[in-house]
């Protein structure tokens, strides 16, 4: 960590503004307040690894290499252990670990890897270095391994360990060593050098023999290892550590931008449809869902069978868009749908490419994976899966790949983020589309609050209204009753449609029918014979069908002659014989209806269920307020609250590189946390209660119960706990099990945190022990 704070303390302002726009997160909330607490964060576990999942694969071999020869080396020596065969890529590889403070210069121009790193897990399969064992040993056990290597052991530990660490750093010498061992013990360590570094323990004399005299570490009592430098140097002068060169372009060929266009429109027509479609699905019938809040397989396959494939990438987009949310133990739509309807059909794409873009499950593979394609050059395809597969290897190992798997599941996942970004019109025929482009000049989340209106960014909108067609203004009506409108329709022409008409389709073209009950639904939302038939007429492409104008006038008729009046509830009407109609009706029986009056009937039911009861019997009565007058009825759905927005990680657009330095460097150093005594100047008749309540202080608490955590860790939890701002934490459960949360409103309650926890969208208990990392959400 000196060699990062004397680095970060002695850039310039334009040097020290890269590096915050190259590491946005180190800045996040709560902002550092010096340099050497931004140092700090640069040098912390969570923030390395954000950082590693922005280097390609030869940076990574380099970072390794360096630790492999302790974490620190002049540049010639790590050239001389890599195989450079391109000198310009090596220097390039430098820069950009430097630009992350992955890597810093010493005083004496060596090369120093930043701390994490070099505690990185048999690099280069490698054991653990004798600099980080030795110091561990006794003067006796020093000593004796001491007379293996020089000729006149001292008598001080530090000088013993010194002795030899300096031998084991000439190869040669180690080597030398190593040929005048016993056969046994030259073969073991031998093999160990290539094909360990571990063996099990074994009661040979060759094993003991090597351990007294530290050619082996005993790690345990079943397992001994060879230590990194003497592993290195039997490995002989000749070897080379791999330094892996870009794969080829996988550009196949070009494509027009007609063309490009026109797929990408196709591929969004049927998005927007599919959602809309879902929309109403889970406003109809919401999906139940497990305990766990994840849709059960039945109604997943209820949601396929209306869908089509592909509903559960559909579902989560739509949920991440806060289009769809949970309530009373199902997925049903959100007030932000509503908005969401209104809109206009660019407006609408780009919702849906918001919670796409940062949903995320895959979220870091398909912004990689759109990110590079929109890098190539305008119009340049790839059909090669494979060879896009590979170069995302090769330029985010980490991102593409975090856990160790073969070349074959990353094509099979690269394939599947492609058939993603296909379906949403980011991707089409191979290349990238408007708003992909868009996408990665400005990663878009959704951010608006529960009900509040739908705002997208504004490039994304008007990529987005290159890929989407323009909106459909008229409808053709046919004799079957059936509305036809080919395209998107306008969000008018839709809530028309939706209002007087049932959706039978969506897609290239969307087709609504005309039922009684449909009909009869737009009057009971307020709409006359006269004002329905005149607005369809409006947007109809040719004359309307005199079938759907006798529908219309037919149910207008009938509308109306028996209405209900909330009194228990009260039917009435003109008509006697109608009346007794009803009271003889056996569906009608529930309503216990009875006549007060000659065209007047009382009913226990209440208005909405005796108006369900008399429309499911054949009927058509119309709604009365309670002082007579015509009830106008609005279809009322569950809603549910769109879910917490959360960013996964900050991005360099959302802070200010430049102003952030500027504050940094006119900061004066201070520790990371300068705390002021609360008790200077209370009288000593208080001790005893200062004792006791400064033992329950906030950050005496979560200093002596979060043990596992870093002093800059601690400290940010602290603030979590004061502020109530979301913070990210590993956690290990009761169980053994490790989970990565975002929580946030955290309140301390003894040795433990309450918090809201987005993964369960509940509150939850943390107990501060079990609580491994702490990172800026």
């Amino acid at each position: 960590m000196d060699h990062l704070v004397a680095h970060v303390r002695g850039l310039d302002r334009a040097a020290l503004a890269e590096l915050i726009a190259a590491r946005p997160d180190a800045v996040s909330w709560p902002e550092p307040r010096s340099l050497t607490d931004f140092a700090e964060r640069l040098g912390a576990v969570h923030s390395v690894q954000r950082a590693l999942a922005r280097v390609d694969r030869a940076g990574l071999q380099v970072a390794e290499a360096m630790a492999a020869l302790g974490g620190a080396a002049p540049e010639p020596r790590l050239a001389e252990l890599l195989d450079v065969d391109d000198a310009e890529l090596f220097r390039r590889t430098l820069a950009s670990l430097a630009a992350l403070a992955l890597v810093v210069r010493a005083d004496d121009g060596s090369l120093v890897l930043v701390a994490p790193l070099r505690l990185l897990a048999e690099p280069l399969g490698l054991g653990v270095r004798l600099s980080g064992v030795l110091p561990l040993l006794t003067v006796d056990r020093l000593r004796a391994i001491a007379e293996l290597w020089v000729p006149s052991p001292a008598r001080r530990r530090t000088e013993l360990v010194d002795q030899v660490l300096d031998a084991v750093a000439d190869p040669a010498r180690v080597r030398d060593v190593v040929d005048g061992l016993p056969p046994d013990a030259r073969e073991l360590l031998r093999d160990l050098a290539w094909n360990g570094p571990r063996a099990a323990a074994s009661s040979d004399r060759s094993y003991h023999w090597c351990v007294e005299r530290g050619l082996l570490t005993q790690i345990s009592w079943d397992y001994v290892e060879l230590p990194g430098e003497i592993g290195l140097a039997l490995r002989g002068p000749d070897y080379r550590a791999p330094f892996s060169v870009p794969p080829p372009s996988p550009v196949s060929g070009s494509i027009g931008e007609d063309d490009l266009v026109a797929a990408g429109t196709a591929a969004t027509t049927q998005v927007l449809a599919d959602t809309e479609r879902l929309l109403e699905l889970c406003e109809r019938t919401p999906l139940a869902t497990t305990k766990s809040g994840r849709v059960t397989v039945r109604e997943a396959k209820r949601a396929e069978k209306a869908i089509g494939a592909g509903v559960g990438t559909l579902l989560s987009v739509a949920s991440a868009a806060g289009l769809l949310g949970s309530a009373d133990g199902a997925v049903t739509v959100t007030e932000r749908a509503d908005a969401w309807r209104d809109a206009e059909p660019a407006v609408r794409l780009a919702t849906l490419l918001s919670g796409w873009w940062s949903e995320p499950d895959g979220a870091v593979l398909r912004q990689r994976f759109v990110g590079y394609l929109a890098e190539l050059p305008d119009g340049a395809r790839t059909d090669d899966v494979d060879a896009v597969a590979a170069a995302l290897s090769w330029r985010h190992p980490i991102a593409v790949a975090p856990t160790p798997v073969d070349q074959e599941t990353v094509a099979a996942r690269t394939a599947a983020v492609r058939a993603e970004a296909e379906r949403f019109g980011v991707v089409a025929l191979g290349a990238a589309t408007p708003v992909a482009r868009a996408l990665v000049a400005r990663p878009a989340s959704v951010a608006a609050a529960p009900g509040a209106p739908m705002v997208a960014p504004d490039a994304l909108v008007t990529a987005a209204e290159r890929v989407v067609p323009a909106p459909v203004t008229t409808v053709t009506f046919q004799s079957d009753l059936s509305a036809v409108v080919a395209g998107v329709p306008t969000a008018e022409l839709a809530g028309l449609l939706d209002g007087a008409a049932d959706r039978e389709a969506a897609g290239a073209a969307s087709i609504w029918r005309f039922s009684a009950a449909s009909v009869r639904a737009a009057f009971d939302g307020g709409a006359t014979a006269d004002a329905l038939l005149a607005e369809l007429s409006a947007v109809a492409t040719g004359e309307l069908p005199q079938a759907l104008g006798y529908l219309v006038g037919d149910v207008a008729r009938r509308h109306g002659h028996v209405r209900v009046a909330p009194a228990g509830s009260v039917v009435c009407a003109d008509d006697e014989a109608l009346l007794a109609e009803l009271v003889a009706t056996k569906s009608l029986r529930a309503l216990r209806l009875r006549a007060v009056a000659p065209t007047v009937l009382l009913s226990v039911a209440d208005p909405d269920e005796t108006l369900a009861a008399l429309r499911a019997a054949g009927y058509a009565p119309a709604g009365l307020t309670e002082d007579g007058v015509a009830r106008v009825e609005r279809r009322v759905h569950r809603r549910a609250n769109a879910p917490r927005p959360w960013s996964p990680q900050p991005e360099a657009s959302d802070v200010d590189p430049g102003a952030i330095a500027d504050r940094l460097l006119s900061a004066p150093e201070a520790p990371v946390r300068p705390r002021s005594d609360p008790w200077v100047g209370l009288p000593r008749t208080v001790a005893e209660a200062r004792a006791d309540l400064a033992a329950r202080h906030p950050g005496v608490v979560v200093d002596r119960q979060a043990d596992a955590l870093s002093a800059p860790e601690r400290a940010l939890l602290l603030d979590a706990i004061e502020t109530g701002a979301p913070v990210r934490i590993d956690y290990v459960g009761a169980t053994g099990s490790a989970t990565s949360r975002v929580i946030e409103n955290a309140e301390l309650a003894g040795d433990a945190v309450i918090a809201w926890c987005h993964l369960r969208a509940a509150e939850r208990m943390f107990i501060l022990s079990r609580i491994q990392t702490v990172s800026p959400a």
